[in-house]
């Protein structure tokens, strides 16, 4: 028989329609993975056989891999890994049902559709290929990803965060070499940010490394940065890179009241009152109040409060309420009007004591 008679023969073998005593043979393996190109691949896989079948399972049972094509070809066989076009490594036992699998550097040319195949003593010979669940397709990247930061889902829905609130932020990548997994580290802006009360957590699952940022927000955390950086260990280290900016939303803080005047302020001249505060949403309302009336009234609404014409009737405290739908803070500011006239007479009483001293220095000289 030549080479291609032989592969027609497989071929027939392999494509033959499994009999109804086979009813109970099965296989579970993902649809598609994804490789990096001079890395590995992790293939998770577990098989099951008719019940009248088990016993013919041993050790030595042979677990092989083809890759699909026109002419199904051998890429793997657990009985002679090292002459496999694929290199690489099946888990666990024949008798374990198990036929998990890792591909060591993965070329382009690797891509495309594979399926697995079973043979065992007393005649057990069969390809899992007789469904299309039953193939996996392998994908072949030239580079690493960038790593997924999101918060978690419970708090993707709203704009931000609300100061206070315990929040988780995570990081994850795809795991392409489980024997040689990425590092993921974080960073923020600003740099002090991580080393406030921040509990981190790294773990590694079966296709994906993950590590976790759990801490209570302040205003401080509103429009900061946190990056995750993950480094690949290939032949050379590749890192990416991906940031996301926190929005904490918060009452308002750090209000504050000032005069535009140093000083007095002469009467009918006129002043300006401002008020400013940090909050987010931004502040929704500003009100002026008098704390010479019991209870408070307010005076005027708005950031900025204009007298136009002071008298000293407008002397006193003014409070300032800034407001927005998370609370409300005051600050407060003293206004104090004076007579121009009682500037005037003041300055004549100085000139006149002065004068009055010179006087009686010059009579002690002479």
């Amino acid at each position: 028989m030549n080479d291609v008679e032989a592969n027609l023969a497989e071929l027939e073998f392999l494509t033959t329609p499994a009999p109804r005593v086979f009813c109970g043979f099965s296989i579970n393996l993902p649809k598609r993975v994804e490789a990096l190109q001079g890395s590995c691949v992790f293939i998770p896989c577990t098989f099951d056989v008719d019940q009248q079948y088990v016993t013919e399972l041993t050790e030595d049972s042979k677990r092989i891999w083809y890759k699909d094509r026109y002419f199904p070809t051998v890429v793997f066989d657990s009985s002679s890994p090292d002459t496999a076009s694929l290199k690489g490594e099946i888990f666990g036992t024949p008798t374990e049902k198990n036929c998990t699998t890792r591909f060591d550097n993965v070329r382009q040319s690797d891509k495309g559709s594979y399926f697995f195949r079973l043979e065992a003593s007393g005649g057990l010979k069969l390809s899992y290929n007789n469904k299309p669940e039953y193939k996996v397709e392998i994908a072949v990247i030239d580079s690493p990803p960038e790593p997924t930061v999101s918060l978690f889902k419970d708090q993707q829905k709203v704009k931000g965060v609300m100061e206070g609130s315990s929040v988780n932020l995570r990081c994850s990548t795809k795991i392409f070499c489980s024997s040689r997994p990425a590092n993921l580290t974080w960073s923020s802006s600003p740099e002090h940010l991580l080393n406030e009360s921040v509990t981190q957590q790294l773990r590694q699952e079966q296709t994906e490394l993950i590590s976790d940022l759990i801490f209570t927000v302040t205003n401080r955390h509103h429009l900061a940065n946190f990056t995750c950086t993950v480094t690949h260990q290939l032949q050379e280290q590749v890192t990416k890179h991906k940031s996301r900016t926190l929005r904490v939303q918060y009452a308002p803080k750090n209000t504050s009241a000032h005069v535009s005047a140093s000083g007095f302020v002469l009467e009918g001249r006129s002043v300006t009152l401002s008020c400013s505060s940090d909050a987010n949403p931004p502040v929704l309302y500003y009100t002026w109040y008098r704390d010479t009336e019991e209870p408070l009234k307010p005076v005027q609404s708005g950031q900025n409060l204009t007298i136009s014409n002071t008298d000293p009737t407008h002397s006193g405290r003014y409070v300032c309420t800034a407001q927005n739908e998370h609370g409300a803070q005051n600050a407060s500011v003293m206004l104090d009007v004076q007579c121009e006239y009682q500037e005037a007479l003041l300055i004549y009483s100085v000139i006149t004591i002065s004068d009055f001293r010179f006087q009686t220095l010059y009579t002690d000289i002479y």
